[in-house]
This record gives structure tokens, C-alpha cells and sequence, in this order.
């Protein structure tokens, strides 16, 4: 069986791609960062004709696709207001518009048993100060895995998204992190991004992580699973809470109070 991975040269995406391998499966890997060769293809997934050009190269080498894993993200953090455009826009590129190429591009080889996975994230489901942008792509990811697994339905094609919690990858390190302010701000932005930071250690593992998921790609029959205990009782609070009474708890303890 064949299996296409963005962002498979690191990360949750190397950890999925070295378990589907060790069960027998053919995983391509599509990376702006690896070089072409064997079943690596260097591919920007924000490149709608190099994505088609790729896949096309394994359906044309295989002749089927049978899984599609749209791992291919980047995180942003600082203040709505003051985050420069052109880093909102790649990250919507990536996350979005990259997850939405490849999708369109396998689904023309995919048939009944197939299955599309989308990596969404906690901050799809639950909002986070100073993360307005981080969050609202990955709400899109999130809707656009809900969405698609419905427009399939009749197909035998399964749709699931993942929302995992905070991971020990290189992701936190390659962030774009702004931590420009303003007097409506003051040091709450430094606050929210040093709170996120000091989290580091206590992440699951990528490995922890990796297997979790493996599992739920393989015979998960759920549309959305969150990954982290934790991350699960958040979501349960957000959804019992008043909005504006889970808002109110959750920016004081992710951005504190301003400090005179």
C-alpha cells in the first residue's frame, strides 16, 4: 500500500513514516527540505503544480494511492494586530492551501478503502491569546477534514483529523514568534510566549505521540481525535463552560495580568 507524507523528514511526520515502513508500506515522502531521490520528493506544498507534479510521479510509479497524511505545518505567535501580513499568509499557505493541494491531487488515484488524515491541532478547537492566526488556520484544517469526510461518505474513503496538544518536535523551534507590543499589550504578549515555553518539558514525546496516532490512522473510525489527556479535558471544559466565562479563565492563565 502506498503512503504520501508532507513534512515526513521530521517530526510526527518522520515517526508516522517509520511506522508505516516497518508494517510493509510504501511511504512517499513529499519535503521542501529532502532531495529527490528513491521515494523522497523535494515539493513545497504551497505549490499547487509541483504538489500535482509530484503526485502524479507516484501514481504514475505505484499506480494507486492509498493513504495521504497532510502533515505540513508551521506555527506563528505574537500579537493580531502587529504580526507582519507576509508571515500570516505563509502560514495559511502551508497549513491550509499545502494540506488542500495535496488532497485534491491524490484524491483523482484514491478509491474505497483509502484514507485522508489532517493535522489540525488543539488551538483548532480551543482559543489561545496571541495565537489568533495559529488558530484559525488550524480551525480551517479542522473543518476542512470534517467537511471532506462527509462529502465521501458514499465512497469508502475515511476522513480523520487530529488535534494534538503541545509535542516535543522541532515545531516550537522553527515558529515565528513576534513578541512586538504597544500599550494596549504591555508585556502580556512576552507573558503568553514565555508561558508556552515553559511547557517544553512536559510535552508528550513525538514517539508517545507518533504511536497514538499511528494507531487511530490504521483502523480509526472516528472523524476527529484529540491527542493528550489533558488537551481532551480542555476541549470538555470549552464546551460546558459559557464562552465568554472559558474566555475569560483561559486568557488570564495563558496571558496573565497586565503587571503596572
Amino acid at each position: 500500500m502506498v503512503v504520501i507524507i508532507s513534512g515526513a523528514t521530521s517530526g510526527i511526520g518522520k515517526a508516522l513514516a517509520e511506522r508505516y515502513r516497518a508494517d510493509g508500506y510504501t511511504v512517499c515522502n513529499l519535503s521542501r527540505s529532502c532531495e529527490n531521490g528513491g521515494d523522497d520528493y523535494k515539493c513545497d506544498v504551497t505549490n499547487e503544480a509541483r504538489v500535482n507534479e509530484a503526485v502524479e510521479e507516484i501514481a504514475a510509479k505505484y499506480g494507486r494511492i492509498d493513504v495521504v497524511i497532510n502533515n505540513a505545518g508551521c506555527g506563528i505567535s505574537g500579537a493580531t494586530e502587529l504580526v507582519p501580513m507576509d508571515k500570516v499568509r505563509a502560514v495559511l499557505e502551508v497549513s491550509y492551501y499545502g494540506s488542500l493541494y495535496l488532497t485534491r491531487a491524490c484524491l483523482k488515484h484514491m478509491g474505497k478503502g483509502g484514507r485522508i488524515i489532517f493535522m489540525s491541532s488543539i488551538c483548532g478547537l480551543t482559543p489561545t491569546p496571541f495565537h489568533s492566526v495559529y488558530c484559525s488556520v488550524k480551525a480551517a484544517v479542522l473543518m476542512l477534514g470534517e467537511s471532506l469526510r462527509m462529502e465521501l461518505s458514499q465512497t469508502g474513503i475515511k476522513v480523520i483529523t487530529f488535534c494534538p496538544g503541545e509535542i516535543r518536535t522541532n515545531f516550537t523551534a522553527n515558529k515565528y514568534i513576534d513578541v512586538q507590543t504597544n500599550e494596549k499589550y504591555g508585556k502580556r504578549v512576552d507573558t503568553a510566549i514565555k508561558k508556552g515555553a515553559s511547557r517544553e518539558s512536559k510535552r508528550m514525546s513525538v514517539e508517545k505521540a507518533a504511536a497514538k496516532m499511528y494507531k487511530k490512522c490504521i483502523k480509526g473510525r472516528k472523524a476527529m481525535y484529540i491527542i493528550g489527556g489533558k488537551y481532551k479535558f480542555l476541549n470538555f471544559l470549552r464546551r460546558i463552560l459559557p464562552t465568554t466565562t472559558y474566555l475569560n479563565m483561559a486568557n488570564k492563565v495563558l496571558s496573565g495580568k497586565e503587571q503596572k
